[in-house]
């Protein structure tokens, strides 16, 4: 697809990232008669893309993406792409469940000079996106507008601060915010809009290998790149150099070349910033592989000692926007894989086949998670060579944030990174031959590298102050005066989490005995509203939410048990989807009349049409934008999804371990299923009451 994209575009930059194979590239791109009649072609993952003074328009801009993860890291860096009136962007290897990535072209006022707009998959697992300009445009508006689209349309928001990045591969620390600022590798940070850059600046460091990469390059001041070599050195094919950054005729020196660069990783003297930030440094990949640790004269460098690199905060985080639990199989159909060096990079091995192979740099992407969904776990061989301890760290944070089951043997010294908690993890080894621990170990291990890996995670850990967690109201309504104390210990479970309870009794008095010890009891916010009789459910679920001030609205059943990080799932699988709706699906049941607890057959970590009406988790300026529920006395759930859907809302389902159903006679549910719909379809059922493992339940609460 990439000759045919050049062929067409005579005349585009090309700006790339995450294609291992550069050479066909450069020799499309050349068309046998010279890099300087089709302008600069750059390596965003390889080379120095630097701010420029000034940006001339440029005819066609193509940018190049192997997964949408690697569309990301561009988007990062959409303000150094010059203005296009052409701009295609192509991404070579998107996983089966992405949908079309249709960009939606917001702010409007920005896009008045769109003309033209095409979505189409060329071929199997290539999306491009084709947008046409009546006036040169910035074409980094396309590319965040098309990485937006398979993100989910979300708002590319990373919480504070906002960040500046100078370095190669520096927009691995803030994949997909456009927010950031690109500065130069020497600094400043450049202003915007009158007021400083940024909060934060972040500067990745390493020397470039004067016996691979190149001393010169010539400089385009009418790209928006300064391009200077290969500041990792990586490609071994100098030649290459005369097409980065250059044009007939284009003046200028290198701005970096093999004997001036930054050297501190080497004990070389400390690098110059020009502005008045202190910024934080960080090894390039390159700079951490095993060959440079390995030279003569490296043994007192400060990376080779196993603490230094001991740290999470020392490796890039994890995009979860796109590398997490979603698309989970619970039911794999293929074995144990194996974590081996293959061609010098960690690779995932099965009978003897490779599955997927990882980035040099360690990044693990969509494209990879979804080719390892049906294996049944991942077992790290630590003997075999890979690129380096950053890159393999990097490696298992991204399986494990994903949820792909990892089993290792002692984690060694200088994979500290990875953190306790998943270290702890991995070395438990447990049985993955039954589902059910399978999928526990999965859950456990990625909310550990989801809290230590994730990108809001990571620049908390480099200084920037943490948000104020959000505060969510649980709405609980009732009218079974012995059932209070119970549904409120569910909610005095909950860890890890900021709540309060507006408690709705529906025809209750507060004063009833069972009703007054429960609320005294209760040592959490409470509100406890008095429904009518005769106010129909729905009715009762509104007044509730108007009591309520929290960002989030959970609808929680007075009978049913959740286990106690119940809550922080939901707003862990709302942080990673951006979905209005979060909840799950009644997998697990307790059949009360006839004592029997069932395991259902259910599909979890899927955008979806429903989730069980006892664990919807809403955003609450969608539940105010679609009217709230319904003035029903029954189905007020489904109805109140079927709106927010109708409105273009999504809902999404996460895993179902962290909720049990109760089931007694249909008359006494608003969700009146005969008892024997949920003796169908079912992986177990056993005699008695039968928690997993993560519901953590002792004999004070079960029946």
């Amino acid at each position: 697809m990439i000759p045919e994209l050049l062929a067409e575009l005579r005349e585009a930059r090309v700006f790339f990232a995450g294609i291992d194979d550069v050479d066909p590239i450069y020799t499309a791109a050349s068309g046998g008669s010279g890099a300087g009649e089709r302008g600069a072609v750059v390596d965003l993952d390889r080379d120095l893309l630097e701010p420029a003074p000034e940006a001339e328009p440029v005819p066609e801009v193509l940018v190049l993406a192997k997964t949408p993860a690697d569309l990301r890291r561009i988007a990062t860096l959409h303000k150094l792409l010059p203005q296009a009136e052409r701009v295609v962007v192509a991404v070579l290897d998107t996983p089966a469940a992405h949908p079309a990535p249709v960009p939606t072209p917001t702010p409007a006022h920005r896009w008045r000079s769109l003309t033209d707009l095409r979505v189409y998959r060329a071929k199997n697992r290539i999306w491009v996106v084709d947008a046409r300009f009546s006036a040169p445009t910035p074409s980094g508006r396309t590319v965040t507008a098309t990485a937006r689209a398979f993100a989910g349309h979300r708002l590319d928001v990373i919480t504070a601060p906002a960040a500046a990045i100078a370095g190669v591969g520096a927009a691995d620390w803030r994949p997909g915010d456009p927010n950031a600022t690109p500065a130069e590798i020497n600094g400043p940070v450049p202003e915007r809009v009158g007021a400083p850059g940024s909060d934060m600046v972040l500067r990745t460091i390493g020397r470039p290998d004067p016996r691979r990469a190149p001393t010169t390059a010539q400089a385009d001041p009418a790209s928006a790149v300064a391009q200077a070599g290969e500041a990792d050195g990586t490609r071994t094919d100098a030649t290459h150099a005369g097409d980065v950054g250059t044009r007939a005729g284009a003046p200028g020196p290198a701005v970096w070349d093999g004997d001036v660069g930054p050297e501190r990783w080497e004990e070389a003297g400390p690098v110059e910033w020009a502005g008045d930030e202190t910024p934080i440094e960080r090894p390039t990949t390159q700079a951490a592989s095993w060959e440079r640790l390995g030279r003569p004269g490296m043994a007192d460098s400060p990376l080779a000692d196993p603490d230094v690199l001991g740290e999470p905060s020392m490796i890039p985080p994890v995009d979860e926007r796109l590398v997490n639990p979603q698309g989970f199989v619970t039911t794999p159909s293929r074995g144990m894989a194996s974590l081996a060096e293959r061609d010098g990079r960690w690779s995932v091995v099965l009978d003897g086949k490779i599955l997927t192979s990882f980035a040099e740099s360690g990044g693990v992407t969509d494209a990879d998670v979804a080719r390892l969904r049906q294996i049944r776990g991942v077992e790290v061989d630590w003997r075999h060579a890979h690129s380096g301890p950053l890159a393999a760290v990097r490696v298992l944070a991204g399986l494990a944030a994903a949820g792909v089951p990892l089993v290792a043997g002692a984690v060694p010294r200088w994979a500290g990174a990875l953190g306790e908690g998943v270290i702890e993890l991995i070395e438990r080894c447990p049985d993955l031959s039954d589902e059910l621990r399978r999928e526990e170990h999965s859950i456990r291990l990625r909310r550990a590298a989801l809290r230590t890996h994730g990108v809001a995670a990571r620049w908390e850990q480099l200084g920037a102050p943490a948000p104020a967690p959000p505060l969510t109201s649980v709405l609980m309504a009732t009218r079974r005066t012995d059932m209070v104390s119970f549904a409120l210990d569910q909610v005095a479970r909950q860890r890890g989490v900021q709540l309060e309870v507006v408690l709705a009794l529906h025809g209750v008095p507060k004063g009833h005995p069972d009703v007054a010890a429960a609320i005294a009891a209760y040592e959490g916010p409470l509100t406890v509203y008095e429904a009518d009789h005769q106010a129909v459910f729905g009715e009762v679920l509104n007044e509730a939410a108007t009591r309520a001030s929290g960002s989030f609205l959970l609808k929680m059943d007075d009978d049913d048990w959740y286990g106690p990080d119940f809550l922080s799932d939901l707003l862990l699988a709302h942080s990673y989807t951006g979905a209005q709706v979060v909840g799950t699906v009644p997998e697990f049941v307790y059949l009360s009349s006839i004592d029997v607890t069932v395991h259902r057959k259910q599909i979890t970590e899927q955008i979806t049409s429903f989730v069980a009406g006892g664990t919807i988790l809403v955003e609450r300026s969608a539940f105010q934008a679609v009217g709230g529920f319904r003035p029903l006395r029954r189905s007020v759930d489904t109805q109140f999804q079927e709106a927010l859907q109708a409105a273009g809302g999504q809902i999404y389902r996460t895993h179902g371990l962290g909720y049990i159903l109760r089931r007694g006679p249909a008359a006494n549910h608003t969700w009146q299923e005969p008892i024997g719909t949920f003796l169908q379809r079912n992986r177990r059922q056993w005699r008695g009451f039968r928690p997993n493992a993560l519901m953590e339940l002792d004999g004070s609460l079960r029946p």
